[in-house]
């Protein structure tokens, strides 16, 4: 299980040139219509999925910022990293995801952001 795949929101990262230290699969933007941040101020998500070790995952946390997650997957397995927590559950499973989305609305995330799509 060495190889991870990731999606990260450049605009939830504290320094988004992190990104640059893993191997970038895809790239989208998106319309300028998303929320920045949970004071009604809009605008483009970068997103980007990228693939990484387990050790990257760890080294991923801190750049988290609050309000924001990145997750990863590999096989059935899911990360979601949050700021201070980080959870792990199986892709196929949602019900194993509800302490990953409850401590998402605790931190101001629509539930509907929490989908922590794959592929």
């Amino acid at each position: 299980m060495g190889c991870w795949k990731g999606c990260v929101i450049s605009e939830g990262l504290s320094d988004p040139s992190i990104i640059n230290n893993y191997r970038v699969v895809g790239a989208s933007i998106t319309d300028d219509d998303k929320a920045i941040d949970y004071e009604g101020n809009k605008g483009r998500w970068h997103i980007y999925w990228i693939k990484c070790g387990r050790e990257g995952i760890e080294e991923f946390q801190p750049y988290v910022v609050e309000g924001w997650y990145a997750h990863f997957w590999n096989e059935d397995r899911l990360i979601i990293v949050y700021n201070d927590r980080v959870f792990e559950a199986s892709q196929s499973d949602r019900l194993s995801w509800s302490g990953a989305i409850e401590h998402g609305k605790m931190q101001g995330i629509p539930e509907d952001e929490l989908d922590f799509p794959t592929e």
